[in-house]
């Protein structure tokens, strides 16, 4: 499997990009699914390096309301390590 996982570190990422419906998808101005303020910096401020670094606190604080905190902390950085194999 090393390799084929691209830059996609957690299933979401794949699905948004092969879901044939999202050819019909329009920009939303619903304020309940906009990304909060901690993970708007994070994605704009971080690079690989610093992902891997995130702490348990600051992944609760910036995932809390999200799908990725299904895959935890430690899920996250063993798909971020993962997906840097090639």
């Amino acid at each position: 499997m090393a390799g084929t996982f691209d830059n996609w570190v957690f299933g979401c990422d794949i699905c948004q990009d092969v879901c044939p419906w999202n050819r019909f998808s329009t920009p939303h101005k619903t304020s309940e699914f906009a990304p909060n303020d901690d993970f708007t910096q994070l994605m704009t401020n971080s690079d690989k390096k610093e992902w891997l670094e995130i702490t348990d606190e600051t992944f609760k604080k910036v995932f809390k309301k999200s799908a990725l905190k299904r895959t935890k902390l430690e899920g996250l950085k063993r798909n971020i390590a993962f997906a840097d194999e090639t």
